[in-house]
């Protein structure tokens, strides 16, 4: 059952997903985001991009798929404590997903966030981001379709994209059957079927690394996550943009 990634869709990759269904999801991904490494991923990933610029300069951080934006919400609120500056442009295109970040941002009061309706397969930046997160995102992607992603977001990323996914197992599908014992049947359903589309750290390592230019690590993370950390091996476009000194083109799609 769990031996290759599965293709079945989930209830949310549907444009017409019942809004309550996603309401219901969104709040159960939520509260797995903050208690079981989530959140928590990112903020390692995000502290040690800053470390790779100037201080006092503001990391420029592009989040693909952001779902309600609870993890950008919470890496903003982390960074203000820690008198760091983090700006976010979060890309969604499922509305109902993009109606709750909206409501979510203002509620926080942050104003340190974009949030875009739009694909990243077409997102093109008036100039490179530091760095790009996407977290539980990535597996609703077939393989040829990351290589492609992961291809386009050289043009437009500096630093690091970090990959914070579901590590594929038979122990997650039993944790994810779990913690939906009560929940919505949909919600259950959909968090069954990320784990059969997640990864085993092997094969995403494997997938990665077929392109030549990227630099990958690839480590489990806790509670049944995978995080991927791909770099590009050729950096030299980017040089100086920080400064204004170099010049970017954002890649055709």
């Amino acid at each position: 059952m769990l031996e290759t990634r599965s293709t079945e869709p989930e209830y949310l990759d549907s444009a017409d997903c019942d809004p309550e269904l996603a309401n219901e999801s969104y709040r159960f991904m939520e509260k797995v985001n903050r208690h079981f490494g989530g959140i928590s991923n990112v903020r390692r990933f995000i502290e040690s991009e800053i470390k790779k610029i100037g201080p006092g300069s503001t990391l420029r951080v592009l989040d693909i798929g952001s779902g309600n934006c609870d993890i950008p919400i919470a890496i903003c609120r982390w960074a203000e404590s820690k008198g760091f500056n983090v700006h976010f442009t979060c890309l969604e295109i499922f509305d109902p997903a993009l109606a709750l970040a909206k409501r979510n941002i203002e509620s926080a009061g942050i104003r340190s966030i974009d949030i875009l309706r739009e694909d990243v397969f077409k997102h093109h930046p008036a100039e490179p981001y530091d760095c790009a997160v996407s977290s539980m995102c990535f597996h609703h992607f077939k393989d040829g379709d990351i290589l492609r992603l992961v291809g386009i977001l050289r043009g437009s990323v500096k630093g690091g994209i970090l990959i914070n996914d579901l590590r594929r197992s038979h122990f997650a599908w039993l944790g994810a059957f779990i913690l939906t014992r009560f929940s919505h049947p949909g919600v259950r359903h959909d968090a069954m079927q990320s784990v059969k589309r997640g990864f085993k750290v092997c094969e995403l390592r494997r997938l990665l690394l077929k392109d030549e230019n990227n630099s990958v690590k690839v480590r489990r993370a806790w509670f049944f996550r995978v995080n991927a950390v791909v770099r590009s091996e050729n950096t030299s476009q980017f040089q100086n943009t920080r400064n204004g000194h170099g010049k970017h083109d954002p890649p055709s799609a």
